[in-house]
């Protein structure tokens, strides 16, 4: 087989037979009062990856985490504000296996506000902005990102 997607190969450049993962997820959201809510997530990933040359064979863990606030009904009845910190995916172990090298030693974190307002029943305006550090896990790779989309919902 060839590496996985271009994303994973037997950290050779060799091919792959195939890759297994078990994941491991906690979630939690707490409304601690009304218009004031936490959140958090955190997950761990052992992948198996199987070489097509059974001695490059190995595993890969990562783990991810997001901690945030949530302000629901803020300004109108259906609106919610948020901000929220997280690691989208540290690479802990078998870095080796991915293609692009898995940056050079940086971890990636991500700080995001976001607010969703509803206009109608059916229409909601999302402004968000981010603050990216460290992205792809290269230190120093740094940079905001903003968006506004339109959510129509039938």
């Amino acid at each position: 087989g060839e590496p996985l997607l271009g994303i994973l190969d037997d950290g050779f450049g060799g091919s792959l037979n195939n890759a297994q993962s078990n994941i491991y997820a906690v979630n939690f959201d707490w409304l601690v009062a009304k218009g004031f809510g936490l959140f958090g997530r955190y997950a761990f990933n052992d992948t198996n990856v199987n070489a097509a040359i059974a001695s490059r064979s190995g595993n890969i863990n990562a783990q991810t985490f997001q901690v945030g606030l949530a302000f629901p009904d803020l300004f109108k009845e259906g609106a919610k504000a948020t901000i929220s910190f997280a690691m989208p995916n540290s690479i802990t172990s078998g870095k080796r296996f991915f293609v692009s090298g898995a940056g050079d030693g940086g971890t990636q974190y991500d700080l995001e506000l976001s607010y969703y307002f509803p206009l109608t029943k059916n229409i909601s305006i999302v402004p968000n902005f981010y603050y990216i550090f460290n992205a792809n896990n290269f230190s120093g790779n740094n940079f905001w990102v903003g968006n506004v989309s339109t959510r129509f919902s039938f």
